[in-house]
């Protein structure tokens, strides 16, 4: 096999009657049947954001091919890394977030990807908020054969009382963005929504639960996601096996920006840690 990444290809996912789910499917070998393994952005991200291009080309050159998803009402204009939709991003749901997975998922298993496909074994990786929508994913689909969480949460209620208290007065919370040329919310719906399913979106009862491989990483300074707050999922009754990866000296995203024009040596171990993971429990 080649050891460069020979298709690029971005593809259209019909969701059901939703906005679509758009995504890049990239290999080194178009022409054998290989597992794929499923790419998920975090919040604010999408299917090229930042070091996501970078990473599923090295994963596609491992033996796999990767998808990389973007979430449907993510907001973004996928020209330009925009985001121009910033009512559509208003709307957005967790649920939705986990149906546009789900969709994805049915549309590799049921042979859908332009090129040929091991549908029986698939691998699912998540940064952030994207980690979490893994998560709950993960256990649904008996293909889904390992899974790699960076810089994941272990809940999704992550909010403030008095955060809350005025989210629901105002209707939106609403933050700025470099990508976005105004100001952007979230509507009180997405707090709702996660409020309304907190059994279903037990992060930590849902891994605990898995019964596949999961390795997580997680940077040792990172501020959205502390690394207290991440080692909240080694402290479980595990029934699957588990590695928990600290990494030193990083934050969120590993040291890096959108757009990326250098990965940072912290971003090369996580990607090196991962890639080994994925050959290792993507079974033959």
């Amino acid at each position: 096999m080649s050891n460069i990444c020979r298709l690029e290809k971005e593809i259209q996912i019909d969701n059901g009657g939703c906005s679509p789910v758009y995504a890049d499917i990239r290999t080194a070998d178009p022409d054998s049947a290989l597992p794929v393994i499923i790419l998920c952005h975090g919040f604010l991200g999408y299917k090229r954001w930042g070091w996501l291009p970078f990473v599923s080309r090295r994963i596609s050159e491992r033996g796999f091919h990767t998808l990389t998803i973007s979430f449907s009402m993510n907001g973004t204009d996928e020209k330009t890394g925009r985001i121009t939709k910033p009512e559509e991003f208003a709307r957005n749901t967790f649920t939705r977030e986990v149906h546009d997975l789900e969709n994805t998922l049915s549309y590799v298993r049921n042979g859908k990807l332009p090129v040929p496909a091991d549908h029986e074994r698939l691998g699912l990786f998540g940064h952030s908020r994207g980690g979490a929508v893994c998560i709950i994913t993960a256990g649904r689909f008996k293909e889904v054969k390992s899974l790699v969480t960076w810089s994941s949460p272990p809940s999704l209620d992550r909010y403030t009382n008095r955060r809350k208290k005025k989210w629901a007065e105002s209707g939106r919370l609403t933050f700025q963005n470099s990508r976005a040329d105004r100001p952007l919310n979230m509507n009180y719906s997405f707090y709702e929504d996660i409020d309304s399913n907190r059994e279903k979106y037990d992060l930590l009862s849902q891994v605990s639960n898995l019964r596949i491989p999961h390795l997580i990483i997680h940077g040792e300074q990172d501020a959205a996601v502390s690394l207290k707050e991440a080692e909240r999922f080694i402290k479980l009754n595990r029934v699957g096996r588990t590695r928990f990866d600290r990494i030193k000296r990083c934050g969120h995203t590993f040291g890096t920006k959108h757009p990326m024009t250098k990965p940072t040596k912290e971003l090369l171990s996580s990607l090196d840690r991962t890639e080994e993971w994925l050959v290792e429990t993507v079974p033959e």
